[in-house]
């Protein structure tokens, strides 16, 4: 029986190994999901003030493009902006629930099967009782009941580990598609604007009466708009 209870007891302390390191790594999980939905929404901001400083682009091309192109030409079509992440995360919860559940005691979670009543028949009961036999069975019961339930923890944690997981991972293929696209739109309008300065030197060197320089136009608009 000496065996059995050492047996018990190493298994018990393993288990509340696996579920601290488990906890652990929960933890570390929903500090990167803080970090990821920061740097989404931080996309999303990029994203709203490239779209302004398109229609800014789009103002002061039609400076130098003429009344009646900018009367007559078509409007760029903008780019539906994608939704930014809206997802709760449940592995917060489950670590709530868990530490909860650990602090109330011994009690089963997550549908696993509790070891209910004790191991040992009545008649072996009846023969150990009132000896050191009895106080080690009763310890072993005790152990095989918080293994039961550290199981059924354990079960639930690597339930939620894996959903967020799944969920991170989905928010990462939406930040490369953002930071890509807002990478795109930014080279896109650094061209744009180049175009611009090199269209307002061309136009200073024309011969003309004395006037207010178009490319200090270009400047003071540029600066005004941004």
């Amino acid at each position: 029986m000496q065996e059995s209870l050492d047996s018990t007891e190493r298994s018990r302390k393993n288990l509340e190994q696996s579920e601290q390191i488990g906890i652990a790594t929960a933890q570390d999980l929903l500090t990167q999901r803080e970090k990821l939905e920061h740097t989404e929404k931080n996309l999303d901001d990029i994203d709203r003030t490239t779209k302004m400083t398109q229609r800014n682009l789009n103002s002061l091309k039609s400076v130098f493009g003429g009344f009646f192109r900018n009367k007559f030409s078509r409007a760029p079509k903008e780019e539906s902006s994608m939704a930014p992440s809206k997802s709760d995360s449940v592995l917060g919860n489950t670590v709530d629930k868990l530490s909860n559940v650990s602090k109330a005691g011994s009690s089963c979670a997550g549908g696993a099967v509790c070891i209910s009543g004790p191991t040992l028949s009545e008649s072996s009961r009846a023969v150990i009782k009132g000896t050191r036999w009895e106080a080690m069975d009763n310890e072993i019961d005790s152990n095989l009941d918080s293994m039961s339930s550290q199981l059924a923890r354990l079960r639930m944690l690597g339930k939620a580990i894996g959903e967020e997981v799944d969920s991170q991972n989905e928010m990462l293929d939406r930040i490369q598609v953002k930071a890509e696209r807002t990478n795109a739109r930014v080279k896109d309008q650094d061209k744009q604007m180049k175009k611009l300065l090199g269209s307002a030197d061309k136009e200073e060197m024309k011969p003309s009466l004395p006037s207010v320089s178009k490319k200090r136009i270009v400047y003071s608009a540029v600066k005004s708009a941004f």
